[in-house]
């Protein structure tokens, strides 16, 4: 049985369209006042956990009240920034996970960055962005990111008609912050720092480059906060948190599933989305995994997520697992016949539903 999800699961969806209703003058889910204009910080991979894990390195951050907060299950930044961008939840935008299978055209997809074209990517994700929301009331909506994502579909999925502005700096794109909010029209920010994600998986939340970086990351923070210009605001948050695990505590699912029997094992490293060729072996395959890993796996249906509370049912049914196999320990899980091999040496992961991998933060200046 999985243990209840928390209080403020899908927290993280309320974020930008409150932001964006802040400078409409509008009610909105955060309760957030009026303001001209509104900069939301989206910091990948920096749980609450990791915040406070790493004490003076986040010192500024450690300082503040956070709204209790959690990203949607799972962790994982495809399903959380499209339900950020939308405010719409996953099982509604069926950006369900990382990486899923599509029975109906019979191939594997990778949601963050597996898509062919903006197009494609525009075609499965219809749902209005806030974005669109924002331009479509004559609201300026920009969007500050390393330039390398500018046109990618994940973009398109999420920032549609945003004023891109590519820098590859986090100092640079701090400073392009503060620029636009000291312009007087009204405007939504979205600013994204992606490095700390990409340094968790590589070096670790614990490492010294991790930390380093954090602690740059927060004193930006710090300036910016201090520093606000009359009638803005600013909400910083992430989409995820990161655990780091040891080589000596892989779960390798090929040890105990064929390749044969499988059409794809997807998701993430701590929530594998399992899709057997033949879904008839469904229970004979859960009692055998349950058998072997059920120590430090949870193994589930879509069903029991759904009774559960973490999952509703999912719009585009053919694009969900058979079952999927969570991490309940600090276990990274793998199939080697689909996993890449540079993941085989990740040392951060997420994609579960620990307190460290949902917890996020969820802090609001100037309001």
């Amino acid at each position: 049985m999985l243990p209840a999800p928390p209080k403020s699961l899908g927290k993280l969806g309320d974020v930008l369209i409150s932001a964006l209703a802040s400078v409409r003058g509008e009610s909105n889910p955060l309760s957030l006042p009026k303001r001209r204009s509104v900069l939301v910080l989206l910091v990948d991979g920096l749980g609450m956990k990791n915040i406070k894990d790493a004490g003076a390195y986040a010192g500024f951050l450690n300082k503040q009240q956070s709204i209790e907060a959690s990203c949607f299950y799972p962790s994982t930044t495809a399903s959380s920034i499209v339900s950020f961008s939308t405010g719409v939840p996953p099982w509604e935008n069926n950006f369900i996970g990382y990486q899923v299978f599509d029975r109906e055209s019979n191939q594997a997809m990778n949601l963050l960055s597996g898509w062919e074209s903006q197009g494609h990517a525009k075609a499965f994700q219809g749902i209005p962005t806030v974005s669109e929301k924002a331009i479509s009331s004559g609201i300026e909506f920009h969007t500050i990111a390393p330039a390398v994502y500018k046109e990618t579909g994940f973009t398109a999925a999420t920032m549609r008609g945003s004023a891109f502005h590519g820098l590859s700096s986090i100092a640079e794109r701090f400073a392009k912050a503060r620029a636009l909010l000291a312009a007087g029209e009204p405007k939504v920010v979205y600013l994204y720092v992606p490095e700390l994600d990409q340094t968790a998986h590589a070096k670790g939340c614990k490492s010294t480059e991790w930390l380093n970086l954090l602690e740059d990351v927060d004193a930006e923070i710090s300036s910016l906060a201090n520093s606000l210009p009359k009638n803005t605001g600013l909400i910083v948050t992430a989409d995820h948190g990161i655990v780091d695990i040891s080589k000596s505590n892989h779960v390798y699912l090929d040890e105990y599933l064929s390749e044969s029997e499988l059409l794809f094992v997807g998701g993430d490293t701590r929530g594998l989305f399992v899709y057997l060729m033949e879904p008839s072996k469904l229970e004979p395959t859960l009692d055998l995994l349950e058998s072997l890993v059920g120590e430090s796996c949870y193994l589930v249906t879509p069903q029991n997520l759904i009774d559960s509370g973490y999952w509703k049912p999912i719009s585009k049914n053919s694009i969900v697992p058979d079952f999927i196999v969570l991490a309940k320990k600090e276990v990274a899980l793998y199939h080697r016949a689909f996993a890449k091999r540079k993941s085989l040496e990740m040392i951060g992961h997420h994609g579960s539903i620990s307190s460290a991998e949902m917890l996020i933060p969820l802090m609001t200046f100037g309001f």
